[in-house]
């Protein structure tokens, strides 16, 4: 559709310096880690001047444009207001919640996804905003948008200074519709997703990512949360290591690692010479609240765009075309991508280009999720080369060892031969004989016995060893 379909350029290996790993199938010298590539946004995904803002903010600091951009994706889609969605005309309208996965090695700028956007878009006095708040239980995604609010009773006040007043009551409920949720490492998110509270963190996340109703309701007032659907706005950003992002990847069946959108900590684009802090963005929308947004306002999609989503969800619907599993949420993803590009560009109408950026930005999440999938296998590769040739080790060490007792019995079993045709045919018992050999043999006699009779150099009879009709080579 556009130009700005190039392939992305891969980062270094960010496991060993200066590497760059190679197809699945390639062989890793002895000791090697398998290496990781990971794609970046290609250099004509900047050119929109709001982009440029954000990646010279980031290059400004030694970070990742695409890192930062995450960021400011998520934190857009945490502050706008729950009632703005996208209504492409197909399915129901979708609410902009966004989770953003950040990858790189341990110590390179993750946290800055959660501190650059906060500089760059600082939340407006006017919004109950709760800004980078810890990735908990699914309890508590929905406890974030929790509190105490005063109703009225239905009853007036007969006596007192508040006589004719409407009496209230503090009651929990909903008391405010913007979180931002961060997580600096990942690993937290996969132990809660695998361990005993997954069923409702993973449940959780799943419904907010659409905006469903999350929460519960259970017997007592106090621990009963819930958030009703289109009714919250919600930002996720969550740092990953290679090895604690594989879990969440394998978790596809379930629909979670589906919903995160992918960006590299790693950009070989951060240019050598210093550039100045570029300010903060000038977003008119955030700023002036719902005056900005209007009661009425909504977003709406070119018709170019509407036109290619419903003759893709018709074809699916129909059965004629069906993505493949990890790629199952593209359609509601590239949507919400869209939406949020067009915001963060001062404007409630999505258009061509949004969709085109949208785009790019979902293919090389795709190349960083599909380089992860490569990575651990790779890593199952070499671990179960290395279990192979331990197990190889291991019988080649047997196999000596026995050929080394074999040796031994031969020898064992020539010795004794020796010294039974030494009698001149009257033979020795089995006691006599062990005698006659070394102690340290005297364990390999019974074996040595078999072997030599086996020869045809003794005769075995009961307790008696006689001379056989060969005489062993000495």
């Amino acid at each position: 559709m556009s130009a700005l379909l190039t392939e992305p350029a891969w980062a270094p290996d960010i496991v060993k310096e200066g590497a760059e790993a190679g197809p699945l199938d390639d062989e890793l010298a002895d000791g090697e880690a398998p290496g990781l590539r990971v794609a970046v946004l290609p250099e004509e995904f900047w050119k929109r001047p709001v982009l440029q803002h954000i990646r010279q903010a980031a290059h400004s600091r030694n970070r990742s444009g695409d890192l930062v951009l995450g960021g400011v994706l998520a934190r857009v889609a945490a502050m706008v207001p729950p009632r703005l969605q996208a209504d492409t005309g197909v399915g129901s309208p979708a609410s902009l919640n966004k989770y953003i996965g950040l990858l790189g090695p341990s110590g390179s700028g993750k946290s800055s996804a959660s501190e650059f956007p906060r500089w760059l878009i600082p939340a407006p006095p006017h919004l109950d905003f709760l800004d980078g708040i810890p990735l908990g239980s699914g309890e508590g995604i929905a406890e974030a948008y929790m509190g105490e609010k005063s109703v009225e009773t239905g009853e007036i006040h007969r006596y007192g200074p508040n006589k004719g007043d409407p009496k209230t009551e503090k009651v929990r409920a909903q008391v405010r519709h913007n979180v931002l949720f961060y997580a600096d490492e990942g690993e937290s998110l996969t132990k809660q997703l695998f361990g005993r509270s997954g069923a409702t963190v993973g449940a959780s996340l799943r419904q907010a990512w659409t905006g469903a109703t999350i929460g519960q309701h259970n017997g007592q007032k106090v621990n009963t949360r819930v958030v009703p659907a289109g009714n919250y706005s919600l930002g996720v950003v969550v740092g990953f290591q290679p090895e604690t992002a594989l879990p969440l990847l394998e978790d596809a069946a379930t629909g979670t690692p589906q919903r995160f959108l992918w960006v590299s900590s790693t950009d070989p684009s951060i240019p050598d010479e210093s550039l100045d802090w570029p300010g903060e963005l000038d977003l008119k929308l955030l700023k002036t609240g719902s005056a900005g947004f209007g009661e009425k306002e909504k977003l709406t999609f070119a018709p170019e765009i509407r036109r290619e989503i419903r003759q893709d969800d018709k074809a699916r619907a129909r059965g004629e075309a069906r993505l493949p599993l990890l790629d199952s949420h593209k359609p509601l993803m590239r949507v919400k991508l869209a939406a949020l590009l067009a915001i963060l560009d001062n404007r409630l109408h999505v258009t061509v280009e949004d969709w085109d950026l949208a785009l790019v930005m979902w293919e090389t999440s795709c190349r960083i999720r599909d380089a992860l999938l490569e990575y651990g296998a790779r890593q199952q590769a070499a671990e179960a080369e290395k279990r192979t040739k331990a197990h190889i080790d291991r019988e080649v060490r047997a196999h000596a060892a026995k050929r080394a007792a074999d040796e031994d019995v031969r020898r064992v079993a020539r010795r004794a031969a020796r010294k039974v045709h030494e009698t001149g045919g009257s033979g020795m018992s089995r006691g006599a004989l062990k005698k006659a050999i070394a102690y340290r043999d005297r364990d390999r006699m019974g074996a040595a016995i078999d072997f030599a009779e086996s020869e045809g150099w003794v005769v075995v009879e009961g307790d008696r060893v006689s001379p056989g009709g060969a005489v062993p080579v000495p």
